[in-house]
């Protein structure tokens, strides 16, 4: 048996170091290191609740929209002002309409730069582009990966950082969404500049979308069976819709919460006393396992002989579950319903997912059909494939067989706006004793925030991201990479597999730790 140690796994958010035990040309077993510590449930505690969300974005340098609203929903849900009602299924807020619907904006952007820069510029590079360049380049000047950073993935960023920054006041870390809403008010001219920034970006996606969905499904055969995960998945909502006839009250969900746990794969409710967090292989100090509502706050200790990582170990109902885009949809049931779609015309392709544990295939192109339902397509030509045969469809096609909007959600969230109408409402004040819990889904997964107030000030707070489901210890990620081939010719070609599956899960160790020094020591940066 050989020992394979890659660290640190680049293309990802963050430091994660993989050793690979490597018997008969395959991964016999995995162990993910989540090389550094992530303390911020500690910084915030004894403060003011509303310093919660400003300092916690910092989490992360991709995902700081989704813990700043994540933070904000936990400390309004705590002061009453958001309930989940319907057993988490609805929720009610006394936020005004247009509130909810500038945080589903904002977070859209979030979601559409950072599934465009994971598909393209990270795990882009694994599949040779998916010979994309060829296809940009009829219309833009590509001709290598850095031209597409350059031309294409730079300004696509820079284009959902705008419109961030149009609602939130500015990205990264927009500090615009605060308890009791949202201080920006829709104008005419914030929507249509809002409006004119995904037209752009849609130019673009538009091209790139049936090359990158048919390159996919062509190697389909392969990528479905890779990364089998546990086949239990956990979505926590996302994208409250104010617009149906009760308004505010028991709003749905566009992205509706619930699990999927092995072996059935019918969801069912969520109920986050159902987590737990296990740190047996963890460097922490508390006991194990314990409930996430009322988790003491991280205490580091690396004397533990058994642990390997900073990542604790989350399950739901004592299972553990993949999160991600993949999970949502197979939750929500896009997915599926894309599979029947597909499978109506071309037989041979029984369903979505092609596996039912999950697979690099499922996890990619979930990933993708989230990216084109945010933004949209004006693309009518009938261009994409399946396994090599032709669907007839083309982005709009799928987009209606989906009953999904063709202008993409973001636009239909900005056209149910009020235009000049309110988005905040002022009667928020600091609850005295009171728990808080805001759910989420962010680009790479299941979010929650937790946070505990005694005399107006934070006495407790817990965070699970969502790569701390996939990338913990005996976790999904690990458990996806054995029986991976590795080969030995000493080549590139070695570990492309298992970079194929690394990647598929878009991983964020930022969310999971937060500091590092190569000798083992505490390091401190004094700011003058």
């Amino acid at each position: 048996m050989a020992t394979i140690i890659i660290d640190p796994v680049t293309r990802i958010e963050g430091h994660l170091k993989l050793e690979l035990q490597v018997e008969n040309g395959a991964v016999a077993s995995a162990r993910n290191t989540a090389a550094l510590y992530r303390g911020f449930e500690n910084i915030v505690l004894n403060r003011d609740p509303r310093d919660c969300a400003p300092i916690l974005s910092a989490i992360c340098g991709v995902c700081h929209s989704d813990h700043h609203i994540a933070s904000v929903r936990a400390v309004e849900n705590a002061a009453g002002m958001t309930q989940y009602t319907n057993s988490y299924a609805n929720e009610t807020t006394s936020l005004p309409v247009n509130a909810v619907l500038a945080r589903n904006v904002i977070l859209g952007a979030d979601w559409t730069y950072s599934h465009a820069a994971h598909i393209l510029a990270l795990a882009g590079p694994d599949y040779h582009l998916y010979g994309l360049l060829d296809a940009l380049s009829q219309s833009i000047v590509v001709n290598s990966y850095a031209d597409l950073l350059r031309v294409v993935i730079i300004p696509a960023q820079a284009l959902m950082h705008q419109i961030i920054t149009l609602w939130g006041g500015k990205a990264p870390h927009q500090r615009g969404s605060i308890p009791g809403g949202n201080p920006v008010k829709p104008t005419a001219d914030v929507i249509e500049n809002t409006l004119s920034r995904i037209a752009t970006f849609r130019t673009t996606l538009d091209i790139a979308a049936p090359v990158v969905w048919n390159y996919l499904t062509a190697n389909a055969s392969l990528l479905a069976g890779l990364g089998p995960g546990t086949g239990s998945f956990i979505s926590m909502g996302g994208f409250q819709d104010p617009t149906s006839s009760s308004g505010t009250s028991n709003m749905p969900l566009t992205i509706p919460r619930g699990v999927i746990l092995n072996p059935s794969t019918t969801p069912v409710p969520f109920d986050p006393t159902q987590i737990i967090e296990d740190t047996t292989f963890s460097w922490y100090n508390q006991p194990t396992p314990e409930n996430v509502i009322g988790e003491q706050t991280p205490v580091p200790d690396k004397t533990n002989s058994a642990a390997y990582t900073w990542a604790k170990a989350p399950k739901y109902n004592g299972q553990f579950c993949e999160s991600g885009p993949l999970a949502r949809e197979y939750v929500s049931g896009v997915y599926p319903a894309l599979g029947k779609v597909i499978h109506g015309i071309i037989p041979a392709v029984l369903g979505l997912p092609l596996n039912p544990m999950g697979s690099v295939f499922d996890r990619m192109v979930a990933r993708a059909v989230e990216l084109v339902a945010l933004v949209g397509s004006n693309n009518t030509t009938k261009n994409l494939q399946v396994l090599g045969y032709d669907l007839n469809l083309s982005l709009v096609d799928v987009l209606n067989a989906l009953g999904l909007p063709q202008s993409g959600l973001m636009a239909s969230w900005l056209g149910a706006m009020d235009v000049g109408a309110s988005s905040y409402n002022p009667s928020y004040q600091n609850p005295g004793n009171a728990t808080g819990l805001g759910l989420w889904e962010a680009p790479r997964g299941s979010l929650l925030h937790w946070i505990s107030i005694k005399n107006q000030k934070v006495a407790n707070y817990q965070v699970v991201a969502p790569t701390t489901w996939n990338v913990c210890p005996n976790g999904p990620m690990e458990g996806s990479l054995v029986g991976t081939p590795v080969g030995s010719a000493g080549t590139d070609e070695d570990l492309r597999q298992v970079a194929y599956v690394i990647r598929s899960f878009d991983l964020c160790l930022a969310c999971t730790v937060h500091a590092v020094d190569a000798r083992g020591n505490d390091r401190y940066l004094k700011m003058r």
